[in-house]
């Protein structure tokens, strides 16, 4: 069962103002944190990113690439599909780069989940579904592919194709996404 961890880090970072693949926690980059927990865990990872990151920050034994040309701007739908089509796996554990907190016990329980029989295992943490920190199987790829042809970019519309097992975890800190500024000086300082 190969396993390739995909790292989504093209957004905008509109609310933050800059990258936050790039932002700092403990003089470490954001992006660090998601590759980290991934390491040890996956066969490969794959980096999806905007080339200036890159450029920042070039990481060895990693995947780097962009956005599928016709997709680029369109979310983490698009990060994974691009991923997906270039990178063949059975399974793919999607991080975004905005998670400084998370670490590879959370990676450990997702995989230990792997299952045949569902598409995609997400984690539910006080009730609300974690989809960009999951485990999508490659039958996702034309669902994802149908999402992208309707402009449907939501995540929750393509759970809501997919046969998902949903994983209870009580722990919230690892899945904080850091969005603003605001948040950025409350929980990094």
């Amino acid at each position: 069962m190969k396993t390739i961890g995909i790292v989504l880090a093209g957004g905008q970072s509109k609310r933050f103002g800059e990258p936050k693949a790039l932002a700092l926690r403990r003089g470490k980059p954001f992006l660090l944190y998601s590759v980290e927990a991934l390491h040890p865990i996956v066969d490969e990872i794959v980096i999806v990113a905007q080339r200036c990151i890159q450029k920042k920050l070039p990481l060895q034994d990693v995947l780097w690439i962009e956005d599928e040309p016709q997709y680029k701007g369109k979310g983490p739908l698009a990060g994974i599909y691009s991923a997906i089509v270039h990178h063949e796996a059975t399974w793919y554990i999607v991080l975004p780069c905005d998670t400084p907190f998370i670490h590879k016990k959370i990676i450990n329980k997702l995989k230990e989940q792997a299952d045949d029989s569902f598409d995609v295992i997400v984690p539910r943490v006080n009730g609300r579904l974690q989809p960009l920190i999951a485990m999508y199987h490659y039958r996702v790829k034309s669902l994802i592919y149908n999402c992208l042809q309707r402009e449907e970019y939501r995540m929750h519309t393509l759970l809501s194709a997919c046969r998902a097992k949903h994983i209870e975890m009580t722990e919230e800190l690892p899945f904080m996404n850091i969005n603003t500024k605001e948040q950025f000086h409350k929980w990094i300082g």
